[in-house]
């Protein structure tokens, strides 16, 4: 129907795909609205598996639509160039997909047109898209009557003329997934008229001789997708899912973040090196002090020491903070992405961490004199300096005076201790421990927001990058609502008022919802199946997901309102009913949200607002 672009945004400096209608077919009513079709049924759904729908421009001799750029390839492509793909890789693919095909079934679309065509592998990431809804249609507007898609991948209930059901979509992925382990579909043919006769009455051939090293969970959930009766094939993707039997699958990290996320590693030699450094020059100054007898270089050891314990690293490492924040910026990565990531991290760290077992030897000794250096140095301080002239001792102030010589080279020693523990860590804090825990509600605070929009003074607007899958549904809304919100004309702008901060603030208040939701289901596996807190939390949960699933549709509602507004270039009474709703109800979370504190209670974990409770954003 079409011709697809590679061109360039000039107002958000981005590439994207331009998708444009044959001239010929946009004069035909039918195919235009065929077309149009397609891009609103797109635009409904916001996911990380499937290509983002921009704008859409209709004029009088042409209908364009704007999407996402993907760098890469279509799996039909990549199967012609490079035959089957391995076994792991068609698993991944497998899941993927049908999380799309799963999160679009739960908006009420069914694709109908599921090929190896229609489905793009991101060359960066190797991520799995789903494309093309050219032919996709409503649950309630199937009917019976003309066959559409791709003979090789209709289901025979669609070949019989029936209406497609999400069931249909399942047994093309099956047949995807056939062709992506094996490198041969399940059915061939000379004609479309006898390869739809072998879908309807032929079986296929068994997959687990062509698709050698494929798991046999993978072989089985494959073969009953393709299963003849729609019923015997799986009850939809989360049943597919189910039939895997294997844990989720890590969430890949954006290369930007996870080199954000191992910062540490960039900065750990010099501190190695600094904190010595700094014990040396406090030793000095003592021993200095001893040699000549000057008070001056005493206290100048004092202030030094102090301030190399607290100031110095301190003012050093924020410094660095922020220009690692001013890196990720640069790239499209925000705070947020922060906070959604850092589930996903601190899981890979606890995978880690069971593969490294204990720390080296050398690292454990080394670790273990400092302790008793900083105890040593804790106890002359607090407990022998102020108690010798009680405790008799004769010539106190000769005693000091060793021990101040004394303590300055067991301090030297403890610090120096410290800067190697740096290379050689002989303690490893627990990857879900108070320390990480601490860390992490410190990056969902208001305190590092604020230092990210201080690292961020004078750096020009990044776009946002493409989509990850560390990213949840709100924030892929948030920063689709951004993205539009900049091409909006600026006196249609003033007319709306403040939209970004009221979808920032949605954005924030879903994000509050699904803490609480993970660490409720967090709890209620732990708990004992018959105990009266895991009764309570069953009872909790649904209220909570319910609420954060209105959130989440709200925010989509004003993004496709606004993609509305970019097409028709008109200002609506819907846009404007849609907004003050969304108003009233980021008011209503904000006061629900704070005053869930007997949710907390129940987690056992109190904790006061975390920065994710906003006030509500001014109408």
């Amino acid at each position: 129907m079409g011709t697809v672009y590679l061109a360039r945004d000039i107002r958000l400096d981005r590439p994207v795909a331009l998708k444009v209608l044959h001239p010929a077919l946009a004069s035909l009513p039918t195919s235009r609205a065929q077309f149009l079709q397609e891009a609103r049924t797109a635009a409904r759904l916001a996911h990380p598996h499937i290509v983002s729908i921009y704008a859409v421009e209709e004029h009088a001799t042409a209908v364009v639509i704007v999407m996402a750029f993907i760098d890469g390839e279509t799996l039909g492509h990549r199967l012609a160039r490079r035959g089957a793909l391995a076994p792991d890789d068609v698993e991944r693919l497998l899941r993927e997909v049908a999380w799309a095909l799963g999160y679009a079934h739960a908006h009420g679309i069914i694709h109908r047109d599921l090929t190896p065509a229609n489905i793009l592998l991101d060359r960066t990431t190797g991520r799995a898209l789903l494309a093309d809804f050219g032919v996709a249609a409503r649950h309630d507007d199937v009917e019976c009557g003309p066959v559409f898609g791709t003979p090789g991948y209709l289901a025979p209930e669609v070949i019989r003329g029936e209406p497609a059901q999400e069931r249909s979509d399942l047994y093309a992925l099956g047949a995807v997934a056939y062709l992506a382990v094996s490198g041969t579909p399940p059915f061939q043919a000379d004609s479309p008229a006898q390869l739809l006769a072998r879908h309807l009455v032929q079986p296929h051939r068994p997959l687990a001789p062509l698709a050698r090293g494929a798991s046999r969970r993978m072989v089985e959930a494959i073969e009953m997708c393709l299963a003849k009766d729609a019923d015997a094939r799986p009850d939809g993707t989360a049943a597919l899912l189910a039939m895997l039997e294997r844990p989720a699958e890590p969430v890949a990290i954006a290369p930007a973040l996870r080199s954000w996320f191992g910062r540490w590693e960039r900065i750990r030699s010099v501190y190695a090196l600094a904190i010595p450094l700094l014990a040396m020059q406090t030793w000095l100054l003592i021993q200095g002090y001893f040699d000549s007898g000057q008070t001056a270089l005493l206290t100048a050891a004092l202030i030094t020491t102090a301030l190399s314990l607290t100031a110095v690293p301190l003012i050093s490492h924020l410094g660095f903070e922020a220009a690692e924040l001013r890196r990720l910026r640069r790239v499209g990565f925000g705070v947020d992405d922060i906070r959604s990531a850092l589930p996903h991290w601190r899981a890979t760290m606890v995978r880690e961490r069971q593969r490294e077992g204990l720390a080296p030897l050398a690292g454990r000794v080394i670790w273990d004199l400092t302790v008793l250096g900083a105890i040593s140095i804790f106890l002359s301080l607090v407990v022998i300096w102020p108690n010798l002239e009680r405790w008799g001792v004769r010539d106190a102030i000769v005693v000091r005076g060793a021990m101040t010589w004394i303590l300055s080279g067991i301090y030297f020693g403890t610090l120096t201790g410290v800067g190697i523990g740096f290379l050689l860590p002989g303690h490893r804090p627990k990857a879900d421990g108070w320390l990480n825990a601490l860390k992490e509600r410190f990056w969902r605070s208001r305190l590092a927001g604020a230092l990210a929009s201080v690292a961020a003074a004078g750096q020009r607007t990044v776009i946002a990058a493409a989509s990850t899958l560390h990213r949840n549904t709100e924030l892929v809304l948030g920063l689709a609502i951004d993205d539009l919100w900049k091409v909006v004309p600026a006196p249609t702008r003033a007319d709306l008022g403040d939209v970004p901060a009221l979808a920032h603030a949605l954005q924030r208040n879903a994000e509050a919802l699904r803490d609480l939701i993970d660490r409720l289901r967090e709890s209620e596996r732990e708990l004992a199946t018959d105990s009266d807190d895991r009764a309570r939390v069953v009872t909790t949960l649904p209220p909570l997901e319910a609420r954060h699933r209105e959130t989440v549709a709200a925010l989509e509602r004003i993004r496709l309102q606004l993609l509305k507004l970019l097409a028709t270039r008109e200002h609506t009474v819907e846009l404007t009913q849609q907004l003050a709703s969304a108003h009233r109800l980021e008011a209503a979370l904000t006061r629900e949200i704070h005053g869930h504190a007997d949710v907390r209670q129940l987690l056992g974990r109190t904790r006061r607002n975390d920065g994710l409770t906003p006030t509500p954003t001014p109408t």
